[in-house]
């Protein structure tokens, strides 16, 4: 019968020092040991082989191994876990050329002893790059597929919009009278209107990311769009409610977040032709972020109907030839577009018996 071993020699066991030592030297990618101030101690084989052992020198801060621009970051995150304890992921380009740079996730772990005081931290390296690439042409797949169904989207409406033109001109050319081409001049000047507005909408949607517009204070601005627009929408007999909180201040592109809200509106305007109420109600969501909220009293959104209402030329309306929508089918998808812009996130839903509901959540710490 083979001896019997102590919990307390399992623990030895695996805080033996040579162990411990051959797992640092040999593990699989680079792990920088340094002092709690963050000198370098050592480096492992596989650190050597990324730094050299020209830069990998002993005593020297181990913000030298990073890029220039990183330097005050890292001794920044050096000291939270001195002080924290706790881990902390950050990414730097390490290597490689200008035009394909090497992309690495670096863990600043503190070191504790036996007596749960900090001995040191350990920095260790991650190649990402590859996973990184592989994100980046997922993207790019989806954004060509998405460009597809969207160029023909355009083209399948564009097409009725033409159809609807060449009829109204031939039926135009063949009146003997002129109410009857009067009539068949106008629907033809209706249909230009639509195709001129679906053209306005495109251009917004394309160049979303590339408008800077003012910045300014996602409150001040909530407050006063609905403001500026409550007289009208009293002349739709529709009663305005506005429910706000103190919330910090989030930075944002006025005129990017006056259009998300004008055709959030513009929707809720179409689903209640006979007047109802507009609740908007801004508050803070967690420690993070914070969520605007514009529920109406109109007809709802249909489950089937939920999955799609952020897509171009989506629309409840039928076909885009026989509205006259302002939107034309692409209020929500510019909403959906320019929120995502913004770093945040825009939800709909339906309330049974109340209407549809709209959630913007952005983030507190906004990046413009």
């Amino acid at each position: 019968m083979s001896p019997s071993v102590t919990r307390q020699d399992k623990q030895v066991a695996r805080l033996d020092p040579t162990y411990l030592e051959g797992l640092f030297i040999g593990a699989g990618f680079a792990i920088v040991a340094c002092r709690p101030d963050g000198e370098i101690v050592a480096g492992n084989t596989a650190a050597n082989r990324l730094f050299g052992a020209g830069v990998l020198r002993p005593g020297h801060p181990a913000h030298e191994l990073f890029p220039t621009r990183d330097r005050a970051a890292v001794d920044a995150i050096i000291e939270t876990v001195r002080t924290s304890f706790e881990a902390t992921e950050f990414r730097s380009r390490l290597g490689g050329t200008v035009d394909e740079p090497l992309e690495y996730a670096v863990w600043f772990t503190p070191v504790l002893d036996a007596d749960e005081q900090l001995h040191g931290v350990s920095l260790w390296f991650r190649d990402i790059t590859e996973r990184i690439r592989l994100r980046r042409s997922l993207k790019e797949r989806e954004r060509l597929a998405s460009l597809g169904g969207l160029s023909g989207a355009v083209a399948h409406h564009y097409n009725n919009l033409l159809c609807s033109i060449a009829t109204s001109v031939e039926y135009a050319i063949n009146m003997n009278t002129v109410s009857a081409m009067r009539r068949a001049l106008q629907r033809t000047a209706e249909a230009v209107s639509r195709a001129a507005n679906i053209t306005r909408q495109l251009l917004t949607f394309a160049q979303a990311d590339h408008h800077e517009g003012d910045q300014a204070d996602l409150t001040e601005t909530v407050l006063y769009f609905f403001d500026q627009i409550e007289e009208h929408l009293n002349q739709h007999n529709i009663k305005l409610l506005v429910d706000w909180q103190l919330i910090p201040t989030v930075p944002i592109r006025r005129d990017q977040f006056t259009i998300v809200l004008q055709n959030i509106v513009d929707n809720a305007l179409e689903a209640m032709p006979g007047g109802g109420t507009l609740s908007v109600t801004l508050a803070r969501r967690d420690e993070a972020s914070v969520c605007v909220t514009i529920e109406d009293t109109g007809r709802g959104i249909t489950a089937s109907d939920l999955e799609h209402v952020f897509e171009p030329f989506f629309t409840t309306k039928g076909e885009l030839g026989a509205g006259t929508g302002r939107n034309a089918g692409m209020g929500l998808a510019v909403v959906h577009g320019l929120v995502g812009e913004m770093h945040g996130v825009v939800t709909a839903a339906n309330i049974p018996g109340r209407g549809a509901r709209f959630d913007i959540v952005l983030p507190i710490q906004s990046r413009l």
